[in-house]
Order: C-alpha cells, then structure tokens, then sequence
C-alpha cells in the first residue's frame, strides 16, 4: 500500500480506505486508486484481511454508510405484513447496526416513482447497496427498473425472483422439512403426512416435498403417505384424506389444519401428532424456526461482501445462501416414549374408523 500510495500521490489510508471501497472517498479517488493498484499486481492478503476483520468487530464499529432496504411488492405495508417479513426486517436492521450501516426504506411502486428518480434517490444518500424485500411469489422484478439491478449492488431476502438473476438469502426448505422427518422419527413417528399449497411449493422450487420425501426414505419402515394439498377452506377432502390414510403425524404450514383436527373431535397430540415447518413466536406448536433474522441478518453480510468488492450489477451465476431452520418442542406432538402410552388409545379408535 505504500508503494501504491507513493504512485498515486496520496497517503497510505487513502488508499486503505480505496481498496476497501469505503464510500468516504469520492468515487473518482476511489476509481483511480483501484486501477492504479491492479496495474501494480496488488492482490488483499486473506491472513491480514482476516486479523483487521477481527479486530474492527472488537470494537464498537463507526458509520460506513447507508445501505436501502427496497421493498418490491405491491403492497405498500409488506414489510410488515407478515411474521415472516418482519423478521427478515430486522435481521437486516440489527446486523446493519452491528456493522455501522444505516438502513433506509424504499417502495418500489411510490406512485409516480421512475427508476432515473429512484436512481437519484439513493444516489444523493450515497446508497449503493440494495436489500431486497419481501418476494411474496416467483414473480419477476419490473423490466423497467433495469436501471436499479444493473447499477446498484443487490441481494434479495426471503425468496428470489424469478428475473433478475440476483444473489438472495433464505431459508433452506428442503433441510427444514428432511429434519423435521428426522426429529419426529426420533419421537416415534412412522405414518407421516404432509398437508402443504403446491402454490407455495412451487415457489421454493419443491424444497419442502423434496426434503420430506428424502426423509422418509432415509428411514427403513418410514411409511410413505400421498400429501394432502392445501387450499382455504378444503376441510371436508382434508377429513376424507384423514381417514383412508390415518397418518399418526402431520406437518404443514397452516394454523387451519390443527382447526379442521379439532372439529373432527380428534385429540392432538394424542390420536395425532402437528409439526409447523415455519413456527413463528406466539404458537404452541412443535415445528420448525425458520429462523426469519438470520436470513434478513445473512442478506446484510452479503450485501456488504459485495460491496467491499466493488461488486454491482448482475452477478455472473447468482449465490443462493441457505440459514438452517430450529426445532422447537411445543404441545402438538408426543415425544419418546409417551407413544408407549398413545398405543392403547390409537388402537381403540382405529377399530371405531374400521
């Protein structure tokens, strides 16, 4: 750096701060720093890059910049729509903070709002790094806002579109569901059904069918069950399904399964067993935490990732970063050898089906 800086006529921690892309610099300075070190060879030691890295997060970090948190639906209140959304929110906010970034909110579909007046935006705050959130389905981001995914270093939180290719963050379905097989296999499950919207399936490119299928056949005398699919209001099949098939537990998305259960005057976790593959805070349910802040927290450290590379625009092959879900034990399912004492009961109504 001392020989660059010699070069380039400045002192050391200007070209510190260059290299590092520290939006401190005027992007000229920083421009012309960059390619004068490139010219020279210059390559980041990993070992000295990691020893900095270690010693800036010991202490309390400064302010590096601003980063936009953009959301991309339709619906102006997205971001707080769902326990999901607000989750991945402040994921983002909290390791944002943790880093030094600021982080603003942008709607993508302001009325009036131009991708050339959304440029400006986020220009004059010196944003140059784009969080983006909530994709409620597959859909694609606007053609017109081309300008954005091009100019801007962009990751998207939660699910990817299905245009622009960006780098995103989000849960990892399929480990969510093949583990959620596994723990209920430990508590002494064997007829497994799943009741899950192939809407929502298709969405996260069959990940929850596929890791729950894995998951059966990774256990010998695991029984394989057709899966109900779920639409609103589909009580009366769900009950048809219920009773040809008999699963002694089920996994799903919805609150309304464990609602259809009950009219049925069926004992839960008695008679059947409920896992939630996305149990947020409030339910006593057992099931799975997707673990929402650590995907919003996840799409913060890429982001600046790639903006310490000077990465912007369309990535060549996008980067998908998967968060591992939690179990988390609730009163919907039975655990060990509390199926010892179900056995009676399940054989008396089993008689009473047949």
């Amino acid at each position: 750096m001392h020989e660059i800086a010699e070069c380039a006529g400045v002192g050391k921690a200007t070209v510190s701060l260059a290299l590092r892309d520290d939006p401190r610099l005027r992007p000229e300075t920083r421009r012309r720093i960059q390619r004068l070190a490139a010219q020279m060879g210059y390559r980041t030691n990993a070992t000295v890059a990691n020893l900095m890295a270690q010693l800036r997060a010991s202490r309390t970090p400064k302010y590096q910049a601003t980063l936009g948190l953009l959301s991309a639906s339709s619906d102006p209140d997205a971001l707080t729509g769902s326990p999901a959304s607000r989750e991945w929110v402040a994921g983002c906010h909290e390791r944002a903070d943790q880093l030094g970034y600021g982080l603003d909110a942008f709607w993508l579909h302001e009325p009036g709002a131009t991708p050339g007046e959304l440029a400006g935006r986020l220009e004059s705050r010196n944003i140059r790094g784009l969080v983006i959130s909530p994709l409620l389905d597959r859909a694609g981001l606007p053609d017109r806002f081309d300008l954005i995914w091009r100019h801007f270093a962009c990751v998207v939180v939660g699910l990817r579109p299905s245009w622009p290719p960006l780098n995103f963050t989000t849960n990892d379905q399929f480990s969510t569901a093949f583990r959620a097989v596994q723990r209920l296999w430990e508590n002494g499950y064997r007829r497994m059904g799943l009741v899950l919207s192939p809407e929502l399936d298709a969405i996260v490119d069959r990940r929850f069918s596929g890791g729950f299928w894995a998951g059966q056949e990774a256990h010998d005398g695991c029984q394989r069950l057709p899966a109900f699919p779920f639409h609103p209001g589909a009580e009366s099949p769900f009950g048809a399904w219920y009773a040809k098939h008999r699963p002694d537990v089920i996994l799903c998305h919805y609150e309304e399964v464990k609602t259809w259960i009950e009219e049925m005057q069926i004992n839960i976790p008695g008679q059947v067993g409920l896992a939630h593959l996305n149990r947020c805070d409030g339910l006593d349910w057992s099931g799975m935490n997707q673990n929402h802040t650590l995907v919003g927290a996840a799409a913060i450290d890429v982001l600046v990732g790639q903006l310490h590379r000077n990465e912007t625009g369309l990535p060549e092959s996008p980067n998908a970063s998967f968060i591992q879900s939690t179990w988390l034990d609730g009163l919907t399912t039975l655990h060990g050898s509390d199926h010892l004492a179900r056995k009676p009961a399940m054989a008396m109504w089993e008689k009473a089906l047949a």
